[in-house]
């Protein structure tokens, strides 16, 4: 795995594999949090992150169980690519259970995700929200539906 930048890791993934899908942090302001200053927000590019899921294939082998997308806001990637994503580390480690990532409900783009677009994130990434100010987890299967 490339990892550009320090990576973060939320202490309930301490045993997942870490997948950077992007740099940085497209807020960036919060007042509790440093850790992204001064670094631009992107997303790697989706030939790479693969890549990097080749790699870890290599290094650990297809046991992994579960992943964690990083850095601090993957879920603003497109759905598409999430989906790839996904389809990608399943088709390599056939016993993973869920992959994980940070992401505000504020980057989420649930009003352009048409009801099939959050039906396949829905089956394709087991994803959890951690909203800043509330640090509440809110499982994904409770965006279907949500009206913003």
């Amino acid at each position: 795995m490339r990892y550009q930048g320090t990576v973060y890791r939320p202490p309930s993934e301490a045993g997942s594999l870490i997948i950077q899908a992007t740099i940085g942090c497209p807020h960036n302001r919060c007042a509790f949090c440093a850790m992204y200053s001064g670094v631009s927000f992107r997303k790697r590019p989706l030939p790479e992150v693969i890549e990097d899921l080749d790699l870890a294939l290599e290094a650990y082998g297809a046991g992994v169980r579960t992943i964690f997308l990083a850095d601090g806001n993957s879920a603003a990637l497109p759905t598409e690519e999430l989906a790839a994503i996904g389809d990608a580390a399943r088709q390599r480690f056939p016993q993973l259970e869920r992959i994980t990532m940070y992401g505000s409900a504020n980057f989420l783009d649930v009003h352009g995700r048409v009801p099939d677009d959050r039906q396949l994130m829905l089956e394709t990434i087991d994803e959890a929200l951690e909203l800043p100010l509330d640090r509440f987890r809110l499982p994904t299967e409770r965006l279907v539906g949500l009206r913003l």
